[in-house]
């Protein structure tokens, strides 16, 4: 037997929270040193209510809670500040590890602090730019920090062969309305297979198989980071998304906008970037010579399988929970 360690999550069951459960999957079958267990927690009003009054009054970041201390480790996976998954669990050993998702600017201000009022010991950011901001503005926090990439487990993806694939492009998840509309009616008046999400639809696929199936027979995915699509939430976080990682362990060639991080974490431009001005154009000139791309697509989903799998940032994880014992 080996140290306790907790798999904090919530029950929440979409599927696009699927970087939580292939992260879990991973950490569970190849723990050494650790005894895991996953705990599926149920949304509680009262734990959401805490946080909320926690998050209006700074006065109580400086609370510290101790419970009957106990060894063992909780790691949770969480998307921004969910504090709410933390409780009471954080209060009984000070050995709490965080990976954080979408952690937008606004936020910063109290998410930042509640990482020592919930004894976190070392918070892993998916964005490069949130650790930078945390490191430069808020040096005064014990919690450690580190820039951790978003990652996929490769095996709950697949692809189909080059000319078996029957989907031109595909978007999915966050839209960029202004590059759709210019290059919707190009791919429908040339007959192209446009899949995407219309009017009154809440989720394209209803569940991960139906997903997955669509991306392995897609030639073309449209990935666009948050701050494009979405500057009012997002501002200047610009990080590679699961999305990219997705699209390319099926094999699909990435129409798009380069995220901030992503060239760094490749050495290479990846992706076909948008030509705004001819994006109908650019389109169909892609597809008809996408023989000539088959070689990125190939380059690309070799670099996610050694690169960027759970595997390779389990690793990470697990070398500073040892730090931590």
């Amino acid at each position: 037997m080996g140290i306790k360690l907790r798999l904090l999550q919530s029950n929440d069951g979409e599927y696009f929270l699927d970087c939580i459960d292939e992260l879990y999957r991973t950490i569970e079958k190849a723990p050494a040193g650790f005894d895991p267990a996953r705990k599926m927690l149920k949304h509680s009003r009262f734990k959401s209510f805490v946080v909320r009054k926690l998050t209006r009054y700074p006065s109580l970041f400086k609370l510290r809670l101790r419970f009957k201390q106990e060894l063992a480790v909780n790691f949770v996976s969480m998307i921004s500040g969910d504090f709410r998954l933390l409780i009471p669990y954080a209060f009984k050993t000070k050995l709490n590890f965080v990976y954080m998702y979408d952690v937008w600017p606004r936020f910063h201000r109290w998410i930042f602090p509640l990482l020592d009022f919930f004894n976190v010991y070392y918070v892993f950011f998916s964005s490069k730019q949130v650790m930078e901001n945390f490191n430069q503005n808020y040096s005064h926090i014990k919690c450690r920090a580190i820039w951790l990439p978003e990652a996929l487990s490769a095996q709950d993806y697949h692809f189909k062969a080059y000319h078996d694939k029957e989907i031109d492009v595909l978007e999915f998840g966050r839209m960029y309305d202004e590059y759709h509309h210019l290059i919707t009616g190009p791919l429908q008046l040339n007959g192209k297979h446009h899949v995407y999400r219309k009017p009154g639809m809440n989720l394209l696929f209803p569940d991960k198989p139906a997903f997955s199936a669509a991306l392995a027979a897609a030639k073309i995915v449209i990935c666009v980071p948050s701050n494009i699509t979405h500057p009012h939430r997002a501002e200047y976080i610009s990080s590679m998304t699961l999305r990219y990682l997705q699209a390319m362990a099926s094999k699909c060639l990435i129409v798009g906008v380069l995220p901030s991080d992503m060239a760094e974490l490749f050495g290479y431009n990846p992706i076909v970037e948008i030509d705004m001005d001819h994006a109908g154009d650019q389109m169909l000139n892609v597809l008809a010579s996408y023989k000539d791309y088959h070689a990125l697509i190939e380059r690309n989903y070799n670099h996610v399988i050694r690169h960027h799998q759970w595997e390779n940032r389990w690793q990470v994880i697990q070398e500073k929970i040892q730090e931590a014992l």
